[in-house]
């Protein structure tokens, strides 16, 4: 079999993400596959989410990761931190 060179930049454009994003799954699915068959890296458009509802932790990370603070979920849910009620 003879090797042939492959030019990454024309799997992982816009256009190709904008196509792949309004086709059916199963299109997507076919990309994959062909990509992950021929040893070709997943463009991040085409990479797979983590499966399952995100935790609660997760959810608090995001959000931390978006406004720059540090809140912790276990802090909230004992009643310490910054949204704890006041003991009077």
């Amino acid at each position: 079999m003879s090797q042939m060179t492959v030019d990454i930049s024309r799997v992982d454009n816009d256009r190709i993400a904008a196509y792949l994003a309004s086709t059916d799954r199963r299109v997507m699915i076919g990309f994959r596959f062909t990509l992950e068959v021929l040893g070709i890296p997943l463009p991040e458009f085409a990479e797979r989410k983590p499966a399952g509802r995100p935790t609660p932790a997760k959810l608090m990370a995001q959000a931390d990761a978006d406004s720059g603070t540090i809140h912790t979920y276990r802090a909230e849910k004992r009643g310490t931190g910054p949204f704890a009620p006041r003991n009077r």
